[in-house]
């Protein structure tokens, strides 16, 4: 593996910096002096004969003596501590010559095996070990015969020697990364990975520094290439699970993440980083999985809130988009459930310390499965504990203006404008739900407070006109009111507002005075002439004045001006020769 993440009270983001591993152990050595090196005899398999490892192990030690930068171990230390271990030097292998090596305070294990075929020795799983990663340099086997041992060792220590090269490139690569040098570290990742491309530790490397390089899909595939070798390797499922998920690839990051939590089961606190994680990666769902099984282990009130937060989004990402008057699914109805279950149960263990943000979710969520009853009961339960909270006295109005307790949740919105007077919206929604009860007078000046306040004058003129409209003109309301309509228009033009809205309301308050004069002139009576004729003169400039808006909803603009101008005249003719 690339290395045991330790875990605790962090969050995600800390745990996904550029590990320090190789380099430091190395640099630390080197202000030392240098490297040391331990090679031990080379390992006999098959009853070879022990005195050509032995020999082969001296000549390369007695070679990496001459470099500058490295010094083997010496053959007697490494007697000595085998002594001390009770152990021969024919009794190891390469993990307790790395574990010996540790023991030992060196850099670098050496570890190679043979057979022998006559007078050929067969050279095998040859490598070199970097100590502080475990990262392995493996050198291709090679056959060669008994007598030529120097030879042998010449051929390792050329290899050695692109080893040396590549450690070099491995430590830029992390110096570069610890610096936030992001391009410098990749380019001496690709060097280092030139050389050893079985080097996950420097893989895993260049996969952080194409994240941080925002090249994210190039990232994961490094990472799927390190795990295909190692397929728990926590620190690669840990940037793996959040790039994956980054991506918008779900399922794959769950997984990740969840052989991420197969190596540390019980790490409560990795557990909520890693859903916070899928959480604002926008995969709520996978969020509430995972705190689902630590849930499964014990049930806290940390857990339990988390859940329910979870199951909020979820719920929210799930639901229908056609708005909200379409249906729930099943589904949605059942994530908004396990939110009020896991966050009532949160409640009853925290009490007070639980966030007015949660509460507030309880409300929110009886609220879209249409239970404005439990919503209000809730929130009054609430209010008596916390009676000045804005966001809670928020969602208690919504409730209360869905059950028509209008007053009540007037009451409540004015409740906040004692507490917070800058909190957002405040007369606008006053002033919505004035309108929803059909109280446009009451309505009309807390929206010119609004506009006061800081409001948009023109959205306060389009809910207006929304009003008048939906009750005035939409033929699919059968008590629709040309008079509401009319009035509604004529409200909505006292708020100062651009020339597009301008000419959308000029024309639509043209066409309702053009449709009042049709209603007035049927009887085509003097009366009747006398009543609509200014209904359509005054429909005219107005008509005129909204052209440019008129095609937006199908009507010609000169033709519904030349038919007004027409029934001008016929008015006009009937009153003459009415008198």
């Amino acid at each position: 593996m690339i290395g045991r993440l330790k875990l605790g009270l962090v969050a995600l983001a800390a745990l996904l910096v550029a590990p320090i591993v190789t380099s430091n152990g190395e640099l630390q050595a080197q202000e030392m002096g240098r490297f040391r090196v331990l090679v031990p005899d080379l390992f006999a398999l098959e009853d070879a004969n022990r005195n050509f490892g032995r020999d082969v192990a001296k000549e390369l030690r007695e070679m990496i003596n001459e470099l500058p930068t490295h010094q083997p171990v010496e053959e007697g230390e490494i007697k000595d501590q085998l002594k001390r271990f009770k152990l021969k030097m024919e009794d190891l292998n390469c993990i307790s010559t790395r574990q010996l090596g540790a023991q030992m305070n060196a850099q670098v294990a050496f570890c190679a095996e043979y057979v022998e075929v006559d007078r050929v020795r067969q050279l095998r799983n040859i490598k070199f070990v970097d100590l502080g990663s475990s990262a392995e340099f493996n050198i291709d086997g090679f056959d060669i015969d008994r007598d030529e041992k120097e030879a042998a060792a010449q051929r390792i220590l050329d290899a050695f020697d692109t080893y040396v090269q590549q450690i070099r490139f491995r430590d830029f690569c992390y110096q570069y990364a610890q610096s936030n040098d992001w391009e410098g570290s990749l380019r001496n990742c690709d060097d280092a990975l030139d050389l050893n491309p079985a080097d996950n530790g420097v893989r895993y490397q260049r996969a952080q520094a194409l994240w941080k390089l925002d090249q994210l899909e190039d990232g994961l595939t490094e990472i799927e290439t390190i795990l295909e070798s190692d397929p728990y390797a926590e620190d690669a499922l840990n940037l793996g699970g959040y790039l994956a998920t980054q991506l918008g690839r779900n399922e794959q990051g769950r997984d990740y993440y969840g052989r991420y939590l197969e190596v540390n089961p019980n790490a409560a606190a990795v557990r909520l980083s890693i859903a916070h994680e899928l959480f604002t990666g926008g995969d709520a769902e996978g969020a509430m999985i995972l705190v689902r099984e630590g849930l499964e282990v014990e049930e806290t009130a940390e857990l339990l809130t988390y859940y329910g937060s979870y199951a909020m989004e979820a719920a929210r990402q799930a639901a229908p988009q056609g708005g909200a008057d379409e249906a729930l699914t099943p589904e949605v109805e059942g994530l908004y459930r396990e939110a009020i279950t896991s966050l009532e149960k949160a409640f009853e263990m925290l009490g007070e310390e639980m966030s007015a943000s949660n509460l507030r979710n309880i409300i929110s969520a009886y609220a879209q499965l249409g239970d404005n009853q439990s919503a209000v009961a809730f929130a009054d339960r609430v209010l008596a504990t916390y009676p000045d909270d804005t966001s809670i006295l928020s969602a208690y109005a919504i409730a209360l203006g869905r059950l028509d307790r209008v007053d009540d949740a007037l009451s409540a919105l004015q409740k906040i404008e004692t507490v917070d007077p800058e909190y957002p919206d405040l007369f606008a929604r006053q002033a919505n739900l004035l309108l929803e009860a059909d109280r446009r007078d009451d309505a009309v000046p807390l929206m010119e407070r609004a506009v006061q306040s800081g409001a948009n004058p023109e959205q306060m003129a389009q809910i207006l006109f929304g009003d008048a409209f939906r009750k005035g003109l939409d033929p699919k309301n059968e008590n629709r009111s040309l008079a509401y309509a009319l009035s509604g228009i004529a409200a909505a033009k006292g708020f100062e507002v651009g020339s597009e809205l301008k000419a959308q309301l000029d024309f639509w308050h043209g066409y309702a005075l053009f449709q009042r004069g049709l209603a007035q002139q049927a009887p085509n009576t003097l009366a009747s002439a006398q009543a609509s004729l200014p209904s359509f003169q005054q429909a005219v400039p107005l008509l005129q004045a909204g052209a440019s808006y008129a095609p937006q909803v199908g009507v010609d603009p000169n033709q519904i001006i030349q038919a007004t101008n027409q029934y001008i005249e016929i008015q006009q003719a009937i009153i003459k020769r009415g008198r």
